[in-house]
């Protein structure tokens, strides 16, 4: 029988992180885990499935990608998702009108090569943050982070300017950049990101004797996703390989996603555990 049950992973320092939905299952048939929330715990034979974020390899861009674990905060809006920041991490955020972009996928100038443009973080005056999307409004542009010699942030293909709050300083875009909820607790960041959060699904499937876990979630076009084993919420999760196909050897470590569902086969090796899915980010 699967039962739903809220898990909280609390990221540990140097993390970016992302909250989304977790559950429990067992033996039968499979659910979808659809909201962030908390929990402690793990029954035997009980696996626990969660969404997480992250990575530290490098990216097609030549930037470093950013370690994302599960977290707190939890997303007030249908479909969205918590983007967990770690001001620490960013030099550019430890100062007044600081800023950096982060991408969830692949992207050029003229704009994403996925489902998510990247967020803007800025830093106001004090512990003033603003999150944002990079989608300027005028041709669909990627706009680069907050310039302090502009006072602006400036799109490079036709010159619209915004505040580091994201409004409309000149055109020829005709509105602001649209501004993501966030929070601060002198540390950590949570950015609300519409459309972060996923379903994901997880059975057992018996492969030949050897017992594997499936699982099943949406994928969005050139984001990259890993899965993670932790044995229990007080160790740190490592990434596992995994197989494509039912009968397959479990030696693949990543998988860019196609915008469409994606089946990834785990072999099980223990009693019970932690499976977590998590998307690389990077800043860029």
């Amino acid at each position: 029988m699967y039962q739903n049950r809220d898990v909280q992973c609390r990221p540990s320092k140097s993390q970016t992180a992302v909250t989304l939905p977790v559950a429990t299952c067992g033996p039968g048939s499979a659910p979808e885990a659809t909201g962030s929330a908390v929990g402690t715990g793990l029954q035997r034979r009980d696996f626990i499935k969660s969404l997480v974020f992250g990575s530290a390899v490098s990216c097609a861009m030549g930037k470093t990608w950013l370690e994302v674990v599960g977290a707190d905060c939890q997303p007030s809006a249908s479909g969205a998702g918590i983007l967990h920041v770690n001001v620490a991490d960013f030099p550019a955020l430890q100062q007044t009108n600081g800023s950096v972009r982060l991408a969830l996928n692949t992207f050029v100038r003229s704009g994403p090569l996925g489902p998510f443009y990247p967020v803007l973080v800025n830093r106001g005056s004090g512990q003033q943050f603003y999150a944002m999307s990079s989608h300027c409004n005028h041709s669909g542009c990627v706009v680069p982070p907050y310039s302090a010699a502009a006072r602006a942030i400036v799109c490079a293909c036709h010159g619209s300017r915004y505040g580091i709050d994201g409004a409309l300083l000149s055109g020829p875009s005709p509105q602001a950049l649209a501004r993501y909820p966030v929070s601060f607790d002198g540390a950590t960041l949570c950015i609300e990101v519409p459309g972060l959060g996923f379903k994901l699904a997880v059975a057992p499937l018996d492969n030949a004797g050897s017992p594997r876990i499936q699982l099943q979630f949406p994928t969005g076009r050139n984001v990259t996703y890993e899965v993670l084993f932790q044995s229990d919420l007080l160790t740190a999760p490592s990434v596992v390989s995994f197989s494509t196909t039912p009968t397959g050897t479990a030696n693949t470590p990543s998988f860019v996603g196609t915008g469409k569902v994606v089946s990834l086969y785990l072999d099980r090796t223990t009693a019970s555990g932690i499976i977590s899915v998590r998307i690389k980010v990077a800043q860029g």
